[in-house]
């Protein structure tokens, strides 16, 4: 069976094309909302959003300007030449933005650039559909991983969704008996509704040597990593501007989870075998 017959390629370059738009997208809101500091505090000044809010804007528009570069970098490169595991990241990348641009969009974040996020959102979701569906089930028979990779990787999944998911239920639960929800509930929507139960699936085709499990498992790693490390940037920087209250205890989660599933992720790219020659790296 050729190539073609195995992997969507016009499709993932269909993908890729619009990855490449979702990273231009993504730079100019960023750079907008830091060069341009109206932009956060004009809302601030409405009281939809609190200061707290504000602060993780701002580290997220940071750390999102490197992973956008990254992005249209891969796009490039996978335009040029069709990469199997430069897609694999690309995807995991995209999947960053559709979390960050999705809060946004849940949560009203209704600055001038509302539209834009609700662009990114929108493009990050077909991107991973369509980037997904370039697979097909026989290619996912010639993608294999190490057995002890492919087990180590499913609990550490597992895990992530157990500790976290407990968590979340611990901090929504008294919200709801209140009726009055947190400043950050779309984290608790996307994560329990839709992150969360995909981390699982993952997590489950791995364990139960799935074929397509080695697909997703690298898309899931590269999200994992890059949200975290999102996430650990905008703790250490609300408390470094002075927006958020506490110590620096709680960078231990996000640190933690970000080291581990880079390093799994690292693992996955090195590990990950291809039976066809010219879709490996």
């Amino acid at each position: 069976m050729g190539i073609k017959e195995l992997f969507n390629i016009n499709r993932s370059r269909m993908t890729a094309g619009m990855t490449l738009v979702l990273s231009v997208l993504v730079l100019y809101a960023c750079l907008a909302g830091i060069l341009e500091k109206s932009i956060y505090e004009d809302v601030l000044s409405t009281g939809t959003i609190t200061k707290f809010l504000l602060a993780g804007s701002v580290s997220q528009d940071m750390i999102f300007i490197p992973l956008a570069l990254l992005l249209a970098l891969l796009s490039v490169l996978y335009l040029k030449r069709n990469g199997i595991k430069t897609f694999i990241t690309i995807l995991g990348l995209t999947g960053n933005f559709f979390y960050g641009y999705g809060l946004y969009s849940m949560q009203g974040q209704y600055t001038t650039l509302y539209l834009i996020y609700l662009a990114i959102f929108g493009l990050s979701i077909y991107s991973i559909i369509f980037g997904l569906l370039s697979f097909t089930p026989e290619f996912a028979v010639i993608a294999s991983l190490p057995r002890t990779l492919r087990i180590c990787t499913s609990i550490f999944l597992y895990s992530i969704v157990v500790m976290l998911g407990l968590v979340w239920l611990i901090r929504i639960i008294p919200d709801i008996a209140r009726h009055i929800p947190q400043d950050i509930y779309g984290v608790f929507v996307l994560d329990l509704g839709i992150v969360f139960p995909a981390i699982a699936i993952t997590a489950t085709m791995l364990i139960r040597s799935k074929p397509f499990g080695n697909i997703l498992s690298g898309v899931v790693l590269m999200k994992v990593f890059t949200v975290c490390l999102s996430w650990g940037f905008g703790e250490w920087y609300g408390r470094f501007s002075g927006n958020i209250q506490g110590s620096y205890d709680m960078l231990l989660i996000p640190t933690t989870l970000t080291i581990i599933s880079f390093v799994f992720f690292i693992l996955y790219l090195s590990k990950l075998q291809i039976t066809s020659e010219e879709l490996k790296s």
